[in-house]
């Protein structure tokens, strides 16, 4: 082994020692281990806290976010339907017409050859009289049992 002097004339490192040095005299306090989960929970919680001014202001541009933003708060089956409904992408005639599922985007269920989306949905006759999100629902098992 050979010494070799790390400090020797160059512009900052004897702070950079001195500081080190008054560092190692500090008593560590112990600290438990700490289970990857909470680590990860603790800085996705930050992440949020920090950047969620930043993402609302981004998402407030978004068409459609003042009724997706009232979808956190219902049961999961509404809140899904809400959103799929809200966003288009929804598994209805005209999606599954647009991504290259269907041939054509209209009503397999009923007469009125329209196409399928919300709008139709409100108004289709073959589905039941129920809520929005419910019709949503049965329009689906309906559609994959033809």
């Amino acid at each position: 082994m050979q010494w070799v002097p790390g400090h020797c004339q160059i512009t900052g490192n004897e702070q950079t020692d001195l500081l080190a040095k008054k560092g190692a005299k500090i008593t560590q306090t112990y600290i438990r281990e700490t289970a990857y989960h909470s680590i990860k929970l603790h800085l996705k919680q930050v992440f949020r806290s920090a950047y969620r001014h930043e993402l609302e202001t981004r998402l407030s541009h978004k068409p459609r976010m003042e009724e997706i933003s009232k979808v956190t708060d219902w049961p999961r089956r509404r809140a899904v339907a809400e959103f799929r409904l809200c966003v288009g992408h929804d598994c209805l005639g005209t999606h599954l017409h647009r991504t290259g599922i269907h041939p054509d985007p209209y009503c397999t269920l009923c007469n009125l050859h329209e196409p399928m989306d919300r709008n139709h949905l409100r108004h289709c006759t073959a589905l039941s009289n129920k809520t929005e999100h419910e019709r949503y629902w049965e329009v689906r098992t309906k559609m994959m049992e033809n």
